[in-house]
């Protein structure tokens, strides 16, 4: 046969096999190629922007600020000024509850009047696009059953419906501050807003005065009946020690009574002897370790009363002084040195108090060892009575402990009752910011992010379905891609445009018609490398296969063996193996009444059942069915079929055969064997490249025969694009009017 050289091999490196994803130029290419959906996307989101505003009701909203304060309060509770409370931060959180709560807004609206108000006490539904949207995708539910509507009443109580109307539009959040609460009310009344949230705040601000009185006035209660209780058993306990005396006539002047009460007077003073040698061995200890710090422990004396008197005074001056004419003035420089020196002389002082505390220590010492020396002697002198003294000794303490408890708790209830008057309640919170009428609008603040919004949104909504038309991924859109998924050599075949156009590339006729086009032109690159591997091994048989159903395995075939058969003194037949569905049949020898399946029972009558296309110079093997063979598979294996194919490379230089797609039938398996060459045709952007691995894993009893996969069916403009780096002159070479 006639060869033509073209410089191409057929000895392709298989590589290892993975998926290729695009990459940034792909993604620009495709960017770049449908610039008007995503144009097109942002003007609809811009659109859509802009009927939103004009949907937004004119709605004011006014806000305010409360900080919640509690150093003052640490500070007044430290110093015994007051016993209140404190809001933490983890509690204000709770408290924006507290403030959106029905006993603090239905006082609001009380105080504003608002159940009178016709603006609040009609029932509204919530407005704006977006509860719109919500209503009409409730009322599809509602429709088909997923969601069952709610029987609501109207409601009778205007202080209810106000009240709901004043939740709908309240808006209470924590700050990024922890201890900041903003408080937001939204109306058409701007002047409204702001009174409403005054009188929120207002409202709050009072409640948490009244609620601190109330629980300062349960705990004064609770802190008074512990008071009774405590005396109760003071009382009990001394009543119960005066019985046991008289019972055992321990009051009087015998010498009994007399070691008993001496007795009592002893164990007093050992007591207070031992807790006074404990104090000062404590200061002592403590003075030895650090004694500055020790020295400020101590009780103020005259003195040091004194010097801190003036130097509160000498404070309250330079305060008033720094205020009128400044810290460097002489005048508050003296009073500044004045109140370092005062000072230091209180420490001074506090220090030389603390010198004592050495002598302090051995003096308790010698007192409780004096004191332990007479108790132990009035005891010796106790004898028998010991029994009675002890039980005495024990009721004795008992009504020292009752008494001495009583004593604690009333005076702690004193101070409290003291502290807490009420000039000394005082909120937690501080008004940091009270509302004012708003002057614009929720929608012109939000304008230009509500624009840019719907603007970017549509922008990405054109970039979508720009991806979801072009579907980059997972898919082969360059020749580079399918080498690098499969380590096949792969040549692009741009699809045809136009109905005529089209109809010719059917029948094998553009071949003819358009012969330096690019479409011919990569029909010449398939043919290079059949020619390379015609004269390398002598392969005659070339089969055409694919993934699946519509990838165009029939026109690949079709015009492939056109262009040989015109092109050459190559003899060429192209067998339709197809007994499916034989589209290359009702294309190329629509009236064929005889075909493959009659040339299988006498396969050595080939030339009975080929029809000859004049003008293409091409021999067709038809396969006219009226319905699908069920053996077709068998039919294609079988000895009848290798003796045609034998007939068929004595009769001819080649031979094209087209199969049924090999992911849904495997009839390709069966009819490989008889073949010396594959061509394998994957759809432009269609064919998943997950499916083209898996038809390559499923053939790998004859991947080296392939030749080459087609990628079939690329969009002119979209190959263009991907081909953009090539050049004008290399685009411009197919088009002879450009070239002219």
């Amino acid at each position: 046969m006639a060869s033509i050289e073209y410089g191409e091999t057929d000895e392709i490196s298989q590589k290892s096999p993975g998926r290729a994803q695009p990459d940034i130029a792909d993604l620009a290419g495709i960017a770049r190629r449908g610039w008007y959906f995503m144009v097109a996307g942002t003007i609809l989101g811009l659109l859509a922007a802009l009927a939103v505003l004009s949907t937004m009701p004119p709605v004011y909203k006014a806000s305010s600020r409360i900080a919640f304060e509690k150093t003052m309060a640490r500070y007044m509770q430290t110093n015994k000024i007051s016993n209140e409370p404190i809001i933490d931060d983890y509690d204000t959180l709770g408290q924006t509850y507290v403030i959106s709560s029905e006993d603090i807004l239905l006082k609001a609206i009380r105080s504003l009047g608002l159940a009178n108000d016709p603006e609040f006490i009609v029932e509204k539904d919530n407005e704006g696009v977006g509860s719109s949207i919500g209503g009409l995708f409730r009322n599809a539910a509602e429709a088909v059953g997923f969601s069952k509507k709610t029987a609501t009443g109207p409601r009778s109580d205007p202080e209810k419906i106000a009240f709901d109307n004043v939740v709908r539009d309240l808006t209470v959040t924590r700050e990024d501050v922890a201890s900041v609460i903003s408080i937001a009310f939204s109306l058409k009344d701007p002047v409204k807003a702001a009174t409403i949230v005054n009188a929120i705040v207002d409202t709050y601000m009072e409640a948490n005065i009244a609620s601190k009185v109330s629980s300062t006035k349960v705990a004064s209660r609770a802190l008074q009946e512990r008071v009774e209780e405590l005396k109760l058993q003071a009382q009990d306990a001394e009543r119960a020690l005066i019985d046991f005396k008289a019972a055992n006539k321990l009051v009087g002047g015998d010498k009994d009574a007399l070691s008993h009460g001496s007795l009592n007077i002893l164990g007093h003073n050992l007591t207070n002897s031992r807790r006074a040698l404990s104090e000062a061995k404590n200061r002592a200890e403590r003075f030895a370790k650090d004694p500055d710090a020790a020295a400020l422990l101590l009780p103020d004396n005259n003195l040091v009363a004194r010097q801190r008197s003036e130097l509160m005074d000498l404070s309250v001056r330079a305060k008033e002084i720094e205020k009128l004419v400044g810290k460097d003035h002489l005048a508050a420089v003296k009073i500044r040195t004045r109140m370092e020196e005062v000072r230091e002389a209180i420490a001074e002082e506090q220090k030389r108090i603390a010198g004592s505390f050495d002598k302090e220590y051995e003096l308790a010492r010698l007192r409780h060892d004096e004191i332990s020396t007479e108790v132990s002697g009035v005891m010796a002198d106790e004898g028998d009575n010991g029994k009675v003294f002890s039980q005495l000794r024990g009721l004795e303490k008992v009504a020292d402990a009752a008494r001495a408890q009583y004593d604690q708790v009333l005076r702690e209830a004193s101070e409290i009752n003291r502290v807490d008057a009420p000039p000394s309640i005082t909120p937690d919170a501080r008004v940091l910011m009270r509302a004012a009428p708003p002057t614009q609008t929720e929608a012109s603040k939000k304008r230009w992010l509500i624009l840019a919004g719907g603007s970017f949104l549509g922008f990405l909504l054109g970039g979508c379905f720009l991806l979801q038309r072009d579907h980059p991924f997972g898919v082969f859109r360059t020749s580079q891609q399918v080498t690098d998924v499969t380590g096949l050599f792969c040549d692009i075949l741009p699809a045809v445009e136009g109905a005529e156009k089209r109809v010719s590339v059917q029948t094998g006729e553009y071949a003819l018609n358009a012969p330096y086009s690019r479409f011919v032109e990569t029909l010449r690159s398939i043919w290079s490398l059949i020619n390379t591997a015609q004269v390398k091994s002598g392969a005659k048989v070339v089969c055409v296969i694919s993934s699946i159903p519509g990838e165009g395995k029939t026109t690949v075939a079709t015009n492939l063996a056109a262009h040989f058969a015109r092109n050459s003194t190559t003899r060429v037949l192209l067998v339709d193996a197809d007994m499916h569905h034989p589209s290359l049949t009702r294309r190329v020898a629509p009236d064929a009444k005889a075909g493959l399946k009659e040339a299988l029972a006498e396969p050595t009558a080939l030339s009975k059942f080929v029809v000859k296309k004049e003008r293409l110079n091409l021999d067709v093997l038809p396969c006219p069915i009226s319905q699908r063979v069920r053996n077709a598979a068998e039919l294609l294996g079988s000895t009848e079929m290798e003796q045609l194919i034998d007939t068929a490379r004595a009769a001819y230089d080649l031979v094209i055969i087209e199969v049924p797609p090999m992911a849904a039938v495997v009839d390709y398996k069966m009819i490989a064997r008889h073949c010396d060459r594959f061509i394998f045709v994957v759809e432009w952007g269609k064919t998943s490249q997950r499916m083209v691995l898996e038809c390559l894993d499923d053939a790998s009893a004859f991947v080296d025969r392939i030749a080459c996969i087609v990628l079939n069916k690329a969009d002119p403009s979209s190959l263009r694009s991907i081909e953009r780096y090539k050049g004008e002159r290399f685009q411009d070479y197919y088009s002879d009017a450009k070239r002219a």
